[in-house]
């Protein structure tokens, strides 16, 4: 599988997946890294049906037919699989994303539709941010998200509450960043209350016994303190929302945080973003 950098621009993206087959190669190998498993008897050998838009795979063993999309973001989606690459390529740009008016114009479907494929992307990012709790030594602790154009100090209702957590390297700097909304019964005046951070640390932080090094803070000693070097990052966040989407209401705000945060764990670790993306994408089946 072709590994894609940071750097990747639009023309070099359109060059490589000019045609359906490379598009097809491209996603069977992030579906499949290890080649193809049935996904009803993990039978290593398949019949490829090409009678169809979408190809079929036919297990040899047992005879089931999955498709290249099935348990997919994409399953079910009648959008050309370039199309949806596209809209990977879109979200994994650094400090840009897109929004669903910008790709309905990019790739020429509908602004439900590019809706639609944005809010499945976002999912399957959340997912995997889900399945990836903060490890080794952690710092954290709450913050205030402002919506668009609230400028006041004073807690509005335009206010949001989120908690900030990152797990440090050995030069104490973030690798792995999460920022999470805080329920408003967590929440007393500008305080989070203790069920709060208990909360945060069941669900986002590793419990896991293995990581009892010297250099490990066991998640029960989070140190909770929102410093600068990490408030910086809702300003960030708030800044590329701002930018990207003229600013959201609190009932997506999470999916938002999730990609923002995705993006940036990503060049932490100076892994890929678009293939990153899209194994991810073609291993979370759509909503």
């Amino acid at each position: 599988m072709y590994i894609f950098d940071a750097n990747m621009d639009e023309e070099s993206f359109r060059r490589h997946f000019k045609t359906k087959k490379a598009c097809e190669q491209f996603l069977y190998k992030a579906k499949w890294p290890d080649g193809f498993s049935c996904p009803r008897c993990k039978h290593n050998l398949s019949y490829d049906i090409r009678s169809r838009n979408i190809p079929l795979y036919e297990c040899r063993k047992c005879r089931h037919q999955t498709s290249l999309i099935s348990g997919t973001v994409m399953e079910g989606s009648r959008t050309a699989l370039y199309k949806w690459l596209f809209a990977f390529f879109l979200v994994s740009r650094v400090d840009r994303g897109t929004n669903a008016i910008q790709l309905s114009s990019l790739i020429s479907v509908t602004y439900k539709t590019a809706w639609s494929m944005l809010h499945k992307i976002r999912h399957a990012l959340t997912q995997a941010d889900n399945k990836q709790p903060l490890t080794g030594i952690i710092q954290g602790g709450s913050a205030r998200y402002r919506s668009l154009y609230n400028s006041s100090l004073n807690l509005l209702p335009e206010q949001s509450p989120v908690f900030v957590a990152a797990s440090l390297n050995a030069d104490h700097k973030p690798w792995q960043l999460k920022i999470k909304t805080i329920s408003s019964h967590h929440i007393n005046g500008p305080r989070i209350l203790q069920r709060g951070i208990n909360e945060f640390i069941d669900r986002h932080i590793s419990t896991n016994e293995s990581d009892d090094s010297d250099s490990i803070v066991q998640p029960k000693h989070i140190r909770i303190a929102c410093t600068g070097s990490l408030r910086k990052y809702i300003q960030k966040a708030r800044t590329w929302i701002n930018r990207t989407f003229n600013g959201i209401g609190f009932k997506y705000l999470q999916s938002y945080l999730d990609e923002f945060c995705f993006r940036l764990n990503l060049q932490l670790q100076n892994t890929p973003i678009f293939n990153h993306l899209t194994n991810i994408c073609m291993r979370t089946s759509a909503i």
